[in-house]
């Protein structure tokens, strides 16, 4: 509680005195940019958050490796948890991590440094993600410069940093429908010209589809997946407390977690779960996959998750949450069980019917299973996305 007062006092204070430091610390920036900004030749520059592992990373990793024959070149805004997807970044492009610099007071001082590394090379395209530092750039760079940004859901609070830089954003990217309206809405309701509708593109995300579905083989025992991280807006204790009831009523489930979850399962839950931490390899995540039934998410908020993309090209039955742009992909009851985003007490409640009818019902399950599957053969190819990065970028 202290520690919130404290935070309440100061922040008024240091967004003053950044504010009053911003062209002070942007010259100061460009004149360090000066020395060093030859060194860095590209005609494509990444502006990225993080290269620990996550959805969104994932997509970022893939986007890079679909233009590296560009030689990109990816800066890191912020400071990532763990180094899981550095070496696939480093695939693609050169990389560089200035996270642990960055901070709220140096945050111009590095717009002013990265601007000046960027304006040293003519006619390139600066893309964006997530993150503030790519946004404050933007002022300082040359018109001939094309910034495009991309938007993986609305709602996280980047859409509203944005919204100033609308107009210098030659192009937006955004991964669902729900987004796309959304992003009309907010242009609405703030007086930007509709013209400015005309540069979001949407882009789907994809994943490797395997060539065929395994069907399970571990008895009568369903395995319930989850993967992802344990923040607040995935409300992974209501999984465990999912577990807990399911395993009280002798239903034949075992619940698997993926990622850095414990401690967001209460106490108490925790027996009914088995945690596997965070899964880097690819090729043991695709075992994870290829050995489970169902992958659950009760998430609030979402865009359109990579989880499910993957669960969906293995075959597995995705029970959701409707929030986001899931109801896009996941039809309920037909490729997928979509759950209403009611009182966590209805969720648990409406998601253990679920399994429930699924532990009883094989053959209600491999018919889910496969149109999961060929759901996402039909959409969810890369080799369209990557053709759609290269036009949307290079227009070819």
């Amino acid at each position: 509680m202290e520690k919130n007062v404290l935070y309440t006092k100061v922040k008024p204070i240091m967004e003053k005195l950044v504010q009053y430091s911003e062209k002070p610390l942007v010259i100061t920036g460009k004149f360090a940019g000066s020395f060093f900004a030859s060194y860095f030749r590209s005609k494509l520059f990444f502006f990225f958050p993080y290269y620990h592992i996550g959805g969104a990373e994932k997509v970022h990793v893939k986007i890079t490796s679909c233009l590296k024959e560009y030689s990109p070149i990816v800066f890191f805004a912020n400071k990532s948890k763990s180094s899981a997807l550095k070496e696939q970044f480093m695939q693609s492009a050169k990389i560089f991590d200035i996270g642990y610099l960055n901070n709220p007071l140096l945050i111009y001082f590095w717009a002013g440094v990265l601007s000046t590394v960027v304006n040293y090379n003519k006619n390139c395209v600066v893309f964006g993600c997530n993150n503030i530092l790519f946004y404050k750039l933007i002022p300082y760079l040359k018109p001939d410069i094309r910034c495009i940004d991309l938007i993986h859901a609305f709602g996280g609070g980047i859409e509203n940093v944005s919204l100033t830089y609308v107009n210098r954003l030659d192009k937006r990217v955004v991964i669902n429908s729900q987004t796309l309206k959304d992003i009309k809405k907010q242009y609405s309701l703030n007086d930007i010209s509709e013209k400015m509708n005309d540069r979001v593109f949407l882009i789907e995300n994809c994943v490797q589809i395997p060539e065929r579905i395994i069907r399970k083989n571990n008895g009568s025992t369903l395995r319930i997946l989850y993967v992802g991280r344990g923040s607040e807006e995935k409300r992974v204790h209501l999984i465990g407390k999912i577990s807990r009831i399911c395993h009280q009523k002798n239903m034949p489930v075992e619940f698997v977690l993926v990622g850095d979850v414990k401690n967001s399962i209460p106490e108490q839950d925790r027996i009914y779960c088995n945690f596997l931490g965070e899964i880097v390899d690819e090729k043991r995540l695709s075992e994870v996959y290829n050995s489970s039934d169902i992958l659950l998410l009760v998430s609030s908020s979402e865009g359109f998750p990579l989880v499910i993309m993957e669960a969906m090209a293995y075959g597995l039955v995705t029970i959701s949450t409707d929030v986001g742009g899931i109801s896009e992909h996941v039809h309920n009851g037909y490729n997928g069980f979509l759950v209403k985003d009611d009182s966590e007490d209805l969720i648990i409640k409406n998601t253990c019917d679920i399994i429930s009818e699924l532990a009883s019902n094989k053959t209600l399950r491999d018919k889910i299973s496969t149109e999961a599957y060929e759901y996402a053969k039909m959409n969810f190819n890369c080799k369209d996305f990557c053709m759609k990065y290269r036009k949307l970028i290079y227009g070819k």
